[in-house]
């Protein structure tokens, strides 16, 4: 009875009412996308070489000086090698907005429909490389006897070879940046067949994505050597000096070497929200409807990687005899050998971050049949997601060696002075070497939501 009343109180609203009374609709959809990416890649190299060979005789005789030979050999190479610094950032964003509000038929007041949707992504990537090696050589290989006489002096010979070598090569640095940010919302709030007030629908949907990526890597070597071989007699005489030979030799080798520093991150946000508020055959008042979704994700990976090698030698290969005589003086013969090492070498210090984070929102609330006032519906959604990463890794080699090599006889004589020879053999090997050091991030997270 009572639906036989109400089938004749519609009935009669739908002869009196023109079916044209609608209103609905109304969509808008805004998207904003911005990225900004700096980059700095950075390679120095530097070297600085001084060197000095000399044979520096002086002789004042008012009898004899007989001067012995020097044969003496200086071989140098100094090297500073920065590889290359390499920054490389990709970047991508995408938003797909899609809105359908068609299909109403409506019969009497209706209303309803009413869609937004909102994306806004944003990404900052900064990086920066920096590779520097810088090598610093000072050499000196010198005979410099000084012949005064009164007397005779025969001085032996000094076979000085100098062969130094100093490297400082910084390995490569490198930033690797990828970003990817996805967006797709999707709206439909059709196929009314309204019939007698209704109303209802209305649609929002909103989704922000930032990530901001700063790497910063550096390599940094430095070698910084120092030799000198010297035989330097000074022969007075007032009386007779024999000297014995001095047969030198001094090899040096400095190196400081810095592997790779690496910073790798990848940063991927991606977001799905769909709403399908449609088929509502509505009877008499209804209303309803309304859905919200909102999602909002954010990342930020800081990394920081450095390996850094410092070699620093100073050696000294010197026999120094002093003659004074007012008898004779037999210098015995020295000869000193010298090898010395020094390298510090620091491995490569790398940071990888690699954050995923995915967000799928559904909401449906159709389909109502409402008989008589009704209302209802109404479903909200909202996901936060945030993730920051930081990571810091230092590889550092330091290596500092001293070395002398040295005979030091110092003659005075009023009678005769036999001086014996001194076999001086030293080798010193000085090294020190940095391990890897690594941080590796992995940050997941995913959120999904559904309501009907």
């Amino acid at each position: 009875m009572r639906s036989k009343s109400i089938a004749a109180v519609v009935g009669a609203l739908a002869l009196a009412l023109p079916a044209s009374a609608m209103a609905g609709n109304g969509q808008a959809q805004g998207s904003t996308q911005w990225a900004v990416t700096l980059q700095q890649a950075q390679s120095q190299a530097q070297a600085a070489q001084s060197a000095t060979n000399s044979n520096a005789p002086v002789n004042v005789s008012s009898s004899d000086v007989t001067s012995g030979a020097n044969s003496a050999d200086q071989t140098l190479s100094n090297q500073a090698t920065s590889a290359p610094a390499v920054n490389s950032a990709s970047t991508t964003q995408e938003n797909s907005q899609t809105q359908n509000a068609g299909s109403s038929s409506c019969y009497v007041g209706c209303g309803g429909n009413g869609q937004a949707q909102q994306s806004t992504q944003g990404s900052m990537t900064a990086q920066n490389a920096d590779s520097a090696a810088q090598a610093t050589q000072d050499a000196v290989n010198a005979n410099a006897p000084v012949n005064v006489a009164g007397g005779s002096i025969t001085s032996g010979s000094n076979s000085a070879s100098q062969n130094a070598s100093n490297n400082a090569t910084s390995g490569p640095a490198s930033n690797s940046a990828s970003t990817t940010q996805n967006n797709s919302q999707t709206q439909n709030a059709g196929s009314s067949s309204c019939y007698v007030g209704c109303g209802g629908n209305g649609q929002a949907q909103q989704s922000w994505q930032g990530s901001a990526t700063l790497q910063y890597a550096i390599s940094q070597a430095s070698a910084k050597q120092n030799a000198v071989n010297a035989n330097v007699p000074v022969n007075i005489a007032g009386g007779t000096i024999t000297s014995g030979t001095n047969s030198a030799s001094q090899t040096l080798t400095n190196g400081a070497t810095s592997g790779p520093v690496s910073n790798s991150a990848s940063t991927t946000q991606s977001n799905s929200q769909t709403q399908d508020a449609g088929s509502s055959s509505c009877t008499i008042g209804c209303g309803g409807n309304g859905q919200a979704q909102q999602s909002f994700q954010g990342s930020l990976t800081g990394q920081e990687a450095n390996s850094s090698a410092d070699a620093e030698q100073t050696a000294v290969n010197a026999n120094v005899p002093v003659n004074i005589a007012g008898g004779s003086i037999t210098s015995g013969s020295n000869s000193a050998d010298q090898e010395a090492t020094n390298g510090a070498t620091s491995g490569p210090a790398s940071n990888n971050a690699s954050t995923t984070q995915s967000n799928s929102q559904t909401q449906d609330g159709g389909s109502s049949s409402c008989t008589v006032g009704c209302g209802g519906n109404g479903q909200a959604q909202q996901s936060c997601q945030g993730s920051l990463t930081e990571q810091e890794a230092n590889s550092s080699a330091d290596a500092e060696q001293t070395a002398v090599n040295a005979n030091v006889p110092v003659n005075i004589a009023g009678g005769s002075i036999t001086g014996g020879s001194n076999s001086a053999d030293q080798e010193a090997t000085n090294g020190a070497t940095s391990g890897s050091s690594s941080n590796t991030s992995t940050t997941t997270q995913s959120g999904a939501q559904s309501q009907s």
